[in-house]
């Protein structure tokens, strides 16, 4: 994989050459990775992205609702065995990130690269693909709102420190501090506490901070508008690839950016130190869990908690920590 190309750029070159190659199967070698020679092509049967592998791998297939996968032989100069992907051509907008994002990855072992993606894209592919619900986009607007001032005030490579949509415990994880970011347009604020890991005190002397956005209605700031700041800041960094991976895994696409252009204005942020002290469900207080029960959600009123303003002094004091 080369490692210099942005995203972006990788997006816009297999994009192009599905475009000459369109209806003509005519292989495209992409210059995306040293030594593979990946191809696309498309024909009346769609789309289709070629990358060598073992000879020795028998054939098989794999069909989700939109993509195709299967391992065929091709005569030619430098190869003869290649894991085939293909769909629709309909979906090409779909199509090109994704054989992106494979190409990202350690291309040693493509069937486990490919295993990976498809798991990161699994709701486009078996056809769940759909657009944010409103409870998402405003959780996903709030954590780019905090992750757009680490970065103002600590440096673009604190977009490393992002993991919410990774599935993480908390949203944002370092040695020494974690953050975990709770939306709300409720009054009084409420957050909804989806597991109990997410706001139990913390080991030894790392900290964890319960920050909640409190949004409203208004003319200040879209989850469209959040993410175009965010690209803004990381354009043309190494980190801006690392951001636009968390970002799809939130099940964010720019395909649907004229349903995320709802706007609000952000009220507060505020804090608050979780301590064996704070009044939230403490695994420690509750006794040992019991295996059957597999999670506990509920909701907490942070306008009863000691609640401290998220000024420029405490954000300093995040990002030396990050």
């Amino acid at each position: 994989m080369n490692q210099t190309m942005s995203l972006k750029s990788m997006v816009e070159q297999i994009s192009n050459q599905l475009e000459i190659s369109d209806n003509q199967e005519d292989f495209r070698v992409l210059r995306v990775a040293e030594d593979l020679n990946p191809r696309v092509f498309s024909s009346n049967e769609g789309d289709h992205f070629l990358i060598p592998i073992d000879s020795e791998i028998e054939e098989e297939q794999e069909r989700l609702d939109a993509l195709h996968v299967s391992i065929r032989d091709y005569s030619l100069p430098d190869h003869s065995r290649f894991l085939v992907i293909r769909t629709e051509s309909s979906r090409r907008e779909i199509f090109t990130p994704f054989i992106a994002e494979f190409l990202l990855k350690d291309l040693t072992d493509p069937k486990s690269a490919l295993e990976d993606t498809l798991g990161e894209w699994k709701d486009l592919w078996s056809g769940r693909g759909g657009r944010l619900t409103g409870n998402q986009q405003r959780g996903l607007l709030g954590e780019l709102i905090v992750l757009k001032s680490l970065i103002e005030h600590g440096g673009k490579e604190l977009v490393e420190r992002w993991g919410g949509p990774l599935e993480w415990v908390h949203d944002f994880e370092s040695d020494k501090i974690n953050l975990e970011i709770k939306t709300t347009m409720l009054q009084p604020p409420s957050v909804h506490i989806s597991m109990i890991k997410q706001v139990a005190p913390m080991e030894g002397e790392k900290q964890l901070h319960l920050v909640v956005v409190g949004l409203e209605r208004g003319d200040e700031l879209s989850l469209r508008k959040a993410v175009s700041h965010v690209r803004a800041l990381l354009a043309g960094t190494e980190h801006a690839n690392r951001f636009e991976h968390v970002l799809r895994r939130s099940g964010y696409r720019d395909e649907h950016g004229s349903y995320y252009s709802r706007e609000y204005t952000i009220s507060y942020i505020r804090s608050h130190q979780i301590t064996k002290d704070s009044p939230v469900l403490n695994p420690a207080v509750l006794g040992e869990i019991p295996s059957t029960v597999v999670n506990i959600r509920y909701n907490l009123e942070v306008h009863a908690m000691d609640m401290d303003d998220v000024d420029e002094s405490m954000l300093q004091r995040f990002c030396s920590m990050m």
